[in-house]
């Protein structure tokens, strides 16, 4: 051996035995003994554990790195580059499997390719030369983001690790070879993640910086709140601006919550980078170049094997694309098929004893698993739970993990057991360790291994209940541990008796038991406290007996004594019941909102207050709870107030919904002799068809729905019936079965039908039928994924005219428009698809909408086609705006059911949304509701005209115009379009007819909207020379004043609209001005900035604006600033989460009146109602908070508004001051009654059932019943 290869070199290390000599070389190169070593560190015990490190016997365990990191310090490895590069051994070998630890490993299982596996990556040549090409194109222009999007299992990891990275430094851009590339993953804290990985560079030097960063999903599942989200996106931002190449990897089901951030828009719609199905070729390079490269045979036949397998149906790759997330179930069958193999060949034998690609994954988890002692298989299901993140609204995701907050404890035994489970799966690549965290190696595992689904399934509320608990303890310690953050009522009883009951509970967080105690005493403490005042009022009430007998006048007082007993007993009451409907408002809203009423009538609490107001904006549903198994039929009469409902109860259950808030059950209707999987009026209403199980179809006639009655039964079928439509003019019958065939009926006289054709398909290709309205074309399944359209002009022979393909998974339904040009598809892909069928022959996709976390299994069109629902597995109802297919949003996300949501039917004003579900219930939605949408992003801004007939509102570079005939059903009117970035601000002119809106694109604009259909552009306001934040109109209208990012405000003189000239330009802050306002006597100007202050300015003259004083106080930016309607205060809202109110009579000289606390996050916006008793304040706490500042010295508590999903940015009075409208970062608008006597009557005109006995018995136990609605 010569004098260099005597060197220690960790980048030799491939094995254990390898670890083990560079190890030994290292020690002996310090001169030290084992011994020595032992004792140099310090630590009890570990002679014989450092021993088996040098000698090859043992690896140091995950828990034992910061041991590694003390052994190389006392060899004299000092700096941490080098450290690093010991730690990358160590985890190269951690990572190898036993069985084959020596030589190469041409395949890597369920991890992803890193980028020093480069040479062992292959089939993605074409899209690694796509994405140097963009990048290629985003250097020329100095900066920018590209996004890579792909379903999971698809290989953006592998991609970006050991396509992108390496090629970067090949040099395969120009002068790509020296560029500083940072690759992050975001984890629980992205931005110092972020900050680590570009520390670790040093200083580009004007080179090109580029970031990688990899699985940009993790952002919303891995913990980080709404804050460090916003912070980390902006910390790209920054990045891009210093001319940074930012690329972001991102799993296709987080794409729309990833579009909530504008820096994204511009990039998805410069064009993601799809990383799709691989094709035949890829597929065979990927499998075949690693086994070439290692000189490893692969038997014949056992390609072909496999690109049957990959599959869906064992077609040829070549002719349809395998389905999403097969690429790791394959390279983990070709690693155990190798792992497996006897001598330097993969064979078909060892490929079919080791499962297979169906198999593989799951049969090396049982390996794994069995071999395991009984209570280690206990501790493993533990493990396995906490590294994986479920959520109600989103797919189940890995998670990664620190192992010092998995194993935790003092128990020894315990702690050698978990390591040996992590030690086991590590090994076979379905656990991957990194420094001092472990993940599952893939999501692909999550699903492939059936007992780790099982463990989820049996408990998956309780995970649900595990997380949002860490969520709750962080939000709480991050608010400094405030009481009104803790648990309560129906929240904390949930989480305990999931404490009791669940099979395994999952790790819990030493700051989620601390906050789950903390809550618990809490409620002890309130409990005793209702106690105390009971006994007390007990006692009272016999010191009354005695004390009349005594005295009258004593009695008087001791009547006062009680009454202020009773008050505080019922003032406790009404808050604690507050906060508990508040919590159940998302599950029952109904009941919420009577818990909410009856609290209030008890004691009017601010907690009280806001929890009747808040249910205003609440879509309310009622509950049919007549079926006694999952429902899967519920239709409308086209012409009548009746609803059908079908379920697996075998019945058919007929309601009348004269007053949809009170449906009555006026029929049932028995003969289907299994489940009913679906029913379908004709379209004047008197027959009603509905598909079985049994493997019929049968007709009934509802003319009176009192006495319905069965014409005919449809038999042929050999398997269940899934779907029946019928034809536009009644008289065709469509029927669907899993026997792999649709029929045709002739249905023309119900009580003698008879069949007019069969089409047949794949026998996975069942359960889709729907006719075009012009009842020329039908669709059907014409394989498991795909649509075939058929033109049935001649019924009894069919012709197949085109099949639309798209979709990645099976097909679960389909439904054409009331007009018949778009055909909408829902998939187990979780998707929905548009397509266009205008022209059947040469029909095509229209768009793809994700948003549902499970598989999409019912659809139904608004009767107006404005609006689209769909129903998923994941247990929600969706709305979609389809006013325009080719940009699509939604609306609202109706949640409830505990189970799939199976139909979703309109009513046929489209008033009304019925749902049906697997829970038993169906659920009757007021589709309008108080919120409302049609933004693609966050809503900035919104804006009331003067006279309260027309809203707009701003955000996704447009404005959009509402006519508010009634808040319940706006109507929509013109759109104001031409801003090339986010609208900022929208203001009204004094007389309603003109608009100005301000963007970040460094413009404002002037709109006339005389005409609101049609609004018509006066003039583009150019000056600013950053965004433009805001804009406000003088009293008078002649002058328009606009606040930017360039520190400066500017008066603009339009007395001519179409030809504005800039009057003045105000400077001082220093730094960028958030907002400005004029007082409603228009002498005076408030500007707000990002220096923390407010200054009043006089501009009586605008031309020559001149300082009045600054108002100090805030630390943080000043957001916005309001003058009250009699211009005698001015409200500031801030981001140090408070607003503050000053009394500005003498301009010079403004008084701080009083601080608003209570948001807990940034004051967005504030707004005087009109006759100035009210202040409303909105926040990035999801919140918006309304006071009573008629004494503004002391303002009363504010009553707390919650429904919004996100940030609220805007709010905004109706001029009557009976309306509160607001818009926020969840994409809505929404509307609040600050009427608690208007709210009330809503509440009881929509709240159903009525609130039972039992209910009120467990919220108001020590209360007589006294429901709030009759």
């Amino acid at each position: 051996m010569n004098a260099e290869t005597d060197l220690p070199d960790p980048d030799r290390v491939r094995t254990r035995q390898d670890f083990a000599r560079e190890l030994t070389l290292l020690r002996e190169r310090s001169g030290m003994s084992v011994r020595q070593v032992a004792s140099e560190i310090g630590a009890v015990g570990t002679h014989s554990t450092v021993g088996d490190w040098f000698a090859g016997r043992g690896l140091p365990s995950i828990t034992s790195r910061d041991l590694l990191v003390r052994v190389l310090e006392v060899c004299d490895v000092a700096d941490d580059g080098s450290i690093e590069c010991w730690l990358r051994a160590w985890r190269r070998v951690r990572r190898a499997p036993g069985p084959r630890a020596k030589g190469v490993e041409p395949y890597r299982g369920l991890s992803s390719f890193q980028p020093e596996d480069a040479d062992w990556f292959f089939g993605r040549e074409t899209l690694i030369e796509e994405l140097c090409v963009r990048l290629t194109g985003l250097h020329a222009a100095g900066r920018g983001i590209q996004l890579v999007v792909g379903a999971s299992g698809s290989g953006k990891s592998s991609l970006l690790r050991a396509g992108l990275i390496p090629a970067l430094r090949a040099g395969r851009l120009p002068g790509s070879a020296s560029w500083p590339t940072v690759l992050c993953t975001p984890g629980a804290h992205p931005t110092g993640e972020l900050a680590t990985a570009v520390a670790g560079i040093g200083s580009p030097e004007g080179r090109q910086l580029v970031v990688v960063v990899d699985q940009f999903e993790e952002i919303f599942t891995a913990g980080a709140d709404h804050d460090e989200r916003r912070r980390f996106v902006t910390a790209l931002e920054v990045a891009v601006a210093d001319g940074a190449l930012v690329v972001i990897g991102l799993r296709a089901d987080f794409y729309a919550q990833a579009l909530r951030y504008p820096q994204l828009i511009t990039p998805a719609q410069a064009g993601q980078l799809a990383v799709g199905p691989m094709n035949e070729a890829e597929l065979r390079a990927a499998i075949v170049a690693p086994a070439n490269q290692a000189k490893i045979d692969i038997e014949e036949g056992l390609v072909e094997l496999l690109l049957r397998d990959i599959s869906p149906r064992g077609h040829p790759v070549s002719q349809e694309a395998h389905d999403a997330g097969v690429l790791p179930l394959l390279s983990h069958a070709l690693y155990a098929t190798w792992s497996h193999g006897a001598g330097r060949a993969l064979t078909v034998a060892a490929y079919h004893e080791v499962g297979g690609i169906d198999g593989a994954v799951a049969a090396s988890a049982n390996k794994v698993y069995n071999d395991l002692s009984a209570p280690e298989r206990e501790l493993a299901r533990e493990l396995f739970l906490s590294l994986v993140h479920v959520a109600p609204d989103t797919a189940d995701t890995r998670r990664r993990i620190a192992v010092a907050e998995l194993l935790t404890g003092d128990d020894d035994t315990r702690l050698a057991r978990g390591e040996h489970v992590l030690e086991s799966f590590i090994a076979q690549r379905l656990i991957t360790a990194d420094l001092d965290t472990v993940e599952i190696s893939h999501e692909a595992l999550l699903t492939a291994w059936p007992q780790l689904r099982s463990w989820l399934d049996t408990d998956r509320a309780g995970l649900i209940v595990s997380r949002r608990l860490s969520e709750a303890a962080t939000t709480w310690h991050r608010e400094h541990r405030d009481t009104a953050a803790l648990y309560r009522g129906t929240r904390l009883a949930a989480v305990q008796d999931w404490l009791e009951t669940a099979p395994v509970v999952t790790h819990l967080t030493p700051l989620a038991r601390e906050f789950l105690e903390a809550s618990s005493q809490r409620e002890r403490d309130e409990q005793r406290a209702v106690r105390r005042r009971t006994r007390r009022l007990r006692q009272l009430t016999v010191g009354l007996v005695v004390l009349l007998l005594i005295a009258v006048t004593t009695g008087v007082l001791a009547v006062r004594s009680q009454q202020r007993t009773r008050e505080q007993r019922d003032s406790a009451i009404s808050g604690k019941v507050a906060n508990e409907a508040t919590a159940l408002r998302a599950v029952d809203p109904a009941l919420a909102a009577q818990l909410s009423l009856a609290a209030h009538r008890l004691s009017p609490t601010p907690e009280s207050h806001g929890s009747v107001l808040s249910s205003f904006a609440t879509p309310y549903a009622s509950r049919l709870t007549d079926h006694i198994r999952g429902v899967y039929a519920a239709e409308f009469s086209p012409t009548r107030h009746i609803l059908a409902t079908g379920a697996l109860d075998n019945v058919v259950h007929l309601y009348d919904l004269a007053n949809r808030h009170r449906p009555r059950l006026v029929n049932t209707l028995t003969g289907h002799t299994k489940g009913v999987t679906m029913a379908a009026f004709r379209s004047d209403g008197r027959i009603l068809a509905t598909a079985g199980d049994d493997g019929t179809a049968r007709l009934w006639d509802v003319t009176d729905p009192r006495h319905a009655r069965s014409t005919a039964v449809l038999t042929g079928h050999t398997l269940g019936v899934r779907r029946v439509a019928f034809s536009p003019d009644g008289q065709t019958l469509a029927t669907a079965s899993y026997d792999a065939t649709v029929r045709l009926w002739d249905v023309s006289n119900p009580d003698q039908p008879h069949p007019v054709a069969t089409l047949t398909a794949p026998e996975d290709a069942v359960g889709v039928v729907a006719f075009s309205p012009d009842g020329h074309t039908l669709a059907t399944k014409a394989t498991s994924t795909s649509i075939q359209l058929w033109d049935i002009t001649d019924q009894t022979h069919p012709q197949p005219v085109r099949e639309l393909t798209g979709h990645t998974d099976r097909l679960l339904c389909a439904v054409f428009s009331p007009d018949g040009r778009t055909l909408a598809t829902g998939s187990f892909d979780d998707s929905v698809r548009l397509w266009d069928v205008t022209d059947p022959r040469h029909a095509g996709p229209l768009t793809t909408l994700p948003g549902h976390s499970n598989g999409v299994v019912a659809i139904a069109f608004s009767p107006d086609r404005r609006l689209m629902a769909t129903g998923s597995y994941d247990n929600t109802v969706r709305l979609w705006d389809v006013t325009t297919p080719s940009a699509v949003s939604s609306p609202a996300s109706f949640e409830g059911h505990a189970d799939t949501v199976f139909t979703v039917a309109f009513s046929p004003d489209g008033s009304t949304l019925a749902s049906g579900s697997n829970d038993n219930t169906v659920r009757l939605w007021e589709v309008h509701g108080h919120v409302l949408a049609g933004h693609t992003g966050p809503v900035n801004s919104v804006a009331v005209s003067p006279n309260g007939r027309i809203l707009a509102v701003g955000g996704d570079r447009k404005t959009r115009l509402w006519h508010l005939a009634e808040a319940s059903r706006p109507t929509p009117l013109g759109a104001l379009d031409g801003h090339t970035d986010w609208v900022s601000w929208i203001a009204f002119g004094p007389g309603g007819r003109m608009i100005a809106t301000a963007s970040l694109d460094s413009t404002a604009r002037l709109w006339d909207i005389t005409d609101p259909m049609r609004p018509i552009l006066l003039a583009v306001l150019i000056g600013h020379t950053h965004n433009v934040f805001s804009v406000a109109f003088s009293p008078g209208g002649r002058t328009l004043v606009t606040s930017s990012a360039d520190e400066t405000a500017r008066l603009w003189d339009i007395t001519d609209p179409r030809h504005p000239t800039e009057a003045a330009t105000v400077t001082g802050h220093g730094a960028g001005i958030v907002s400005a306002v004029s007082s409603p006597d228009g002498t005076t100007l408030a500007t707000a900035g990002f220096d923390h202050t407010t200054r009043l300015w006089d501009v009586r003259q605008p031309r020559h604006p001149a300082p009045l004083a600054t108002l100090a106080g805030h630390t943080q930016t000043v957001i916005r600033a309001t003058f009250s309607p009699d211009g005698h205060l001015l409200a500031t809202a801030a981001a140090d989460h408070t607003t503050r109110l000053w009394d500005v009579r003498q301009p010079r000289h403004p008084v701080l009146l009083a601080t608003l606390t209570g948001h807990s996050n940034n004051v967005n916006d504030v707004v005087f109602s009109p006759d100035g008793h009210l202040l409303a304040t909105a926040g990035d706490d999801h919140t918006i908070r309304m006071w009573d500042i008629r004494d503004p010295r002391q303002p009363g508590q504010p009553a707390t508004l919650t429904g919004h999903a996100d940030a609220v940015n805007a709010v905004a009075f109706t001029p009557g001051g009976t309306t509160i409208v607001t818009g926020g970062d969840d994409n809505t608008v929404r509307f609040w009654s600050t009427s608690i006597d208007t709210t009330a009557k809503r509440i009881c005109d929509a709240a159903y059932p009525r609130i039972t006995s039992t209910e009120w018995g467990r919220y108001f136990p020590d209360l007589p019943a006294q429901p709030p609605c009759r």
